[in-house]
């Protein structure tokens, strides 16, 4: 999926069970995001950035695939420019790298020299070499705090579940619970309708009830 102007489009590619998900995103293009309220995914995407999520551990050679990925990115806004004949884009201004991953194991994280930048990034946040431009989370190493709750609910088991539980207890107020909330108890509803639901969406249908069950019942509330 593609949120930005002149960038790459959606690519969803099949790896067996999981498919990784592929994001590139530009933040001009939903000029009111309050990145405070994302937390730590607010200081990940201030900028255009490439984000990879893996719900299966990611092979070495997915990494590699990613940040390549990344590289012909740059490349084709570089053409861009060129085209329009204009300066090239100075390389701390270039898109950034982010591989979102339920699990990251330290061997893989040692075979990329990914290492964590403490005080400024929390643990499970990890940094290759600068000229890769890539960032790696390790969802099932972040702090259980209400900075990482939009990710950790990206994670699974253990981890997903008390995130879903800390999400349906966030106030009222928050401006992305209701969003969020309204978002999956639509998809649940509709989706479970389908008559050929696939083994996926049936296991995404059984982690996210509990946030479909808030949605009815706030709806129910409203009525």
């Amino acid at each position: 999926m593609a949120i930005a102007d002149n960038t790459p489009s959606f690519i969803q590619k099949d790896r067996g069970e999981i498919e990784p998900v592929e994001l590139f995103f530009s933040p001009h293009v939903v000029p009111d995001i309050d990145f405070e309220v994302l937390g730590l995914l607010g200081n990940m995407i201030p900028n255009r950035c490439l984000l990879e999520y893996f719900r299966m551990p990611p092979l070495e050679v997915e990494i590699s695939k990613c940040i390549r990925k990344l590289f012909a990115w740059h490349d084709k806004l570089q053409e861009q420019r060129e085209e329009q004949e204009e300066e090239p884009i100075p390389d701390e201004v270039l898109p950034h790298l982010w591989i979102i991953a339920t699990y990251i194991s330290d061997e893989l994280l040692d075979l990329f020299n990914a290492k964590t930048q403490p005080p400024e990034w929390c643990e499970g946040v990890y940094f290759t070499k600068e000229w890769f431009k890539t960032g790696i989370v390790s969802i099932n190493h972040l702090p259980n705090i209400p900075d990482t709750l939009w990710l950790r609910l990206l994670g699974v088991g253990d981890v997903q579940e008390k995130a879903i539980e800390q999400f349906i207890i966030l106030p009222k107020e928050n401006p992305l619970r209701s969003k969020v909330l309204n978002f999956i108890g639509n998809w649940w509803n509709n989706t479970q309708e389908e008559e050929d639901i696939t083994g996926e969406h049936e296991h995404l249908l059984e982690i996210l009830y509990p946030i479909y069950q808030q949605w009815e019942k706030e709806n129910a509330d409203c009525e």
